[in-house]
């Protein structure tokens, strides 16, 4: 992905106002001025600063680019679990509770007439380093074990979009989820960018990768007991790529710990997650 990095720097509005006023040729040169005083500004950064400026321009760019010609995001060596019984989630859980970062998700059964309440949420996706489990709630008893990992301060839930799952874990379980971080929200909230940021960017922001998003599926049935294959696609992906382009991100930008919660930056300046992204 290569850029003009001057570009989220210089207001193009106003320099278009100026060519508009003065003509072409006066803020042409103008904005070349501009561009090469930027350019000789960060041929003197310190690495930091312009790994910054460098991500800075690559945020404000992404919708420049297209993701068609990229290799298409793969879960790596993640496997994957449908569990659908209390004794599989205990099992799960288990595994989940040694966690330090988890990917987080939800699915509804989606409701196509107006004034209809929302569906309850289906499956609750939640991803590691190693695996990813879609727990299928709707056919699960007591999944109170699933919601003490929801709302446990020692691991970090990260998803994108999450007003709407929260939201909706209030409605059916009476729990507020603790230490999430909105991935989809976070730029917008501290880096002034215009828009929150789903999945498919994200993965094209971090990892340089193209994620297959259907709608058609999005939008299909979740309550069935017997998922399909590409529903097991869709959402193991959903949880298992937001985990991937946090990781990415506190790896290739670590000083973008600075925009999360402090929670987080305490933890994370003391080390906390080393042997985790030293082994993603």
């Amino acid at each position: 992905m290569k850029i003009d990095m001057s570009e989220s720097f210089i207001n193009k509005k106003r320099i278009d106002l100026i060519k508009k006023i003065c003509g072409n040729k006066t803020g042409e040169e103008l904005e070349k001025a501009v561009s090469n005083a930027f350019s000789d500004v960060v041929s003197s950064l310190d690495d930091r600063t312009y790994k910054l400026i460098d991500f800075i321009s690559k945020l404000d760019n992404i919708n420049k680019y297209s993701d068609d010609n990229l290799p298409s995001y793969s879960l790596k060596n993640k496997k994957v679990h449908v569990i659908k019984n209390e004794k599989d989630l205990n099992e799960a859980v288990l595994q989940l509770e040694n966690s330090k970062i988890l990917g987080f998700d939800t699915e509804q059964k989606p409701i196509f007439q107006k004034g209809v309440p929302p569906s309850k949420i289906a499956i609750i996706q939640m991803s590691d380093d190693k695996n990813c489990y879609l727990f299928q709630v709707h056919l699960i008893k007591n999944i109170k074990p699933l919601l003490n990992i929801l709302t446990s301060k020692s691991i970090i839930k990260v998803g994108i979009g999450l007003n709407g799952d929260t939201s909706a874990l209030y409605t059916d379980f009476r729990i507020r989820p603790k230490c999430c971080i909105d991935f989809g929200s976070l730029f917008k909230a501290k880096m002034s960018y215009p828009n929150d940021i789903g999945a498919k960017k994200s993965v094209l922001l971090f990892l340089n990768q193209n994620l297959q998003k259907s709608k058609k599926i999005s939008r299909s049935n979740w309550e069935n007991v017997v998922l399909t294959d590409t529903q097991i696609k869709y959402a193991s992906e959903d949880a298992a790529c937001v985990y991937d382009v946090f990781c990415s991100m506190l790896i290739k930008y670590p000083f973008l710990s600075e925009i999360l919660p402090i929670w987080f930056q305490e933890n994370f300046n003391n080390n906390h997650y080393e042997k985790l992204l030293k082994e993603f």
